[in-house]
């Protein structure tokens, strides 16, 4: 069995595409299951552990074995978990990025084989039973309930081999496990962290309410009533530094290549140039709205999610869901959610700014939201300094 691809994959294209196949491009996104009940799903949460892995490039799952059975011999009376594979996306790999390995109880030190502390995640997970290569139809139902409440996936996919044992090839009972962003969870801490304690639980109210499966457009509804109340109760920088603080953890493999650009030239209109070249060769394509910076001021845009179905919208409702990269936005049937939602989106961008140019933002401000009628989504930073082009 063999995967073809070129130049990386994103989360979105493991999505429509799922693993083991070729022309994996050429699919269609998986239609919604219905029939995913969240009887058949858990919740689970996935606390810092200590993690022995080799990390690497992988295009077919028979270049794990000879990496199982090195960890096998290395990790020894040290494995503390069963043996764990994790997909990792958006980052700059040709083929899937891949670590496979084991919890451990204390450090493995060989050739290959790095130590670290996995963060903490929050997972949909269920059980496949099934052939190996069959995890993919599993996995497109997580994903795929993710659209129904409107949670949106963080960028790891993991598979946890409950049934392997040492010098035995991947099979058995399999669970898989799609990471989502736990909004609720981050947005409250950081309510809690920004304002005080009894404007952040009225911002709140309701909260408390919201679990994991709760579907997207009675979800909406509470995150719009929320927004609103924060709105009403916070300075536009104080929305800014809460809502760009709960967006999903961008990959730093992933800026820096942009951040040697940014280094050797000293130009951001190079990172600009970098970026759209990248982005024009994938279903996104390049900006709608090009980035510009005057000096003080950085502007910044989204690209759609699919990029085809937006230029072939016709409709406001058919532009957002092919714009919107967030599932709330994306799947509820009307949100009425104030634009400064959009801050959410600006934190993703943030992450990749901060470090490039060596700063901190403090100020923004929304220019165009899909959320009030715009074509597109976009955004101005208020540099802390002025640059040079």
């Amino acid at each position: 069995m063999s995967w073809c691809f070129g130049g990386g994959c994103d989360r979105r294209c493991f999505i429509r595409a799922g693993i083991g196949t070729a022309a994996w491009a050429a699919l269609p996104a998986p239609l919604r299951s219905e029939a995913t009940a969240a009887t058949e799903l858990s919740v689970v949460v996935r606390p810092p552990t200590l993690f022995a892995g080799i990390r690497g490039p992988i295009t077919d799952r028979a270049q794990l074995e000879p990496r199982v059975k090195a960890l096998e011999a290395a990790c020894g009376d040290s494995i503390a978990g069963p043996l764990t594979h994790i997909f990792r996306f958006d980052t700059e790999v040709e083929g899937f990025d891949s670590e496979i390995g084991f919890p451990v109880s204390a450090p493995v030190v060989r050739e290959a084989i790095a130590t670290h502390t996995l963060r903490e995640m929050h997972f949909y997970s269920r059980r496949h039973d099934g052939p190996v290569a069959t995890l993919r139809t599993t996995a497109e139902t997580l994903y795929d309930y993710m659209n129904i409440t409107g949670l949106s996936p963080e960028l790891e996919l993991v598979e946890v081999y409950r049934d392997h044992r040492p010098g035995t090839p991947l099979g058995g009972r399999v669970d898989v496990m799609a990471s989502f962003l736990a909004w609720p969870e981050v947005y409250r801490a950081q309510l809690e962290r920004a304002l005080d304690r009894d404007i952040a639980v009225a911002v709140w109210a309701g909260g408390e309410k919201i679990t994991p499966h709760t579907p997207v457009d009675p979800r909406c509804d509470w995150v719009a009533a929320s927004i609103g109340r924060l709105k009403k109760s916070s300075t536009p920088d104080q929305q800014f530094d809460i809502l760009s603080r709960v967006a999903l953890v961008r990959p730093p493999e992933e800026i820096q290549r942009f951040k040697a650009i940014y280094d050797e030239t000293g130009s951001v209109e190079a990172v600009f140039r970098a970026q759209e070249a990248k982005l024009s060769a994938t279903r996104t394509g390049g900006f709608v709205d090009p980035p510009r910076v005057d000096g003080t001021t950085l502007h910044i845009s989204k690209v759609p999610y699919n990029r085809e179905a937006y230029d072939r919208a016709t409709s406001p409702r058919e532009r957002r869901k092919a714009y919107c990269f967030c599932n709330l936005i994306r799947e509820a049937e009307d949100p009425k959610v104030d634009p400064i939602f959009c801050y959410r989106a600006a934190g993703w961008a943030r992450q990749f700014w901060e470090p490039i140019l060596d700063v901190e933002f403090t100020s923004c401000a929304i220019t165009h939201s899909i959320l009030k009628g715009d074509g597109f989504c976009a955004w101005d930073y208020r540099l802390p300094r002025r640059l040079g082009a």
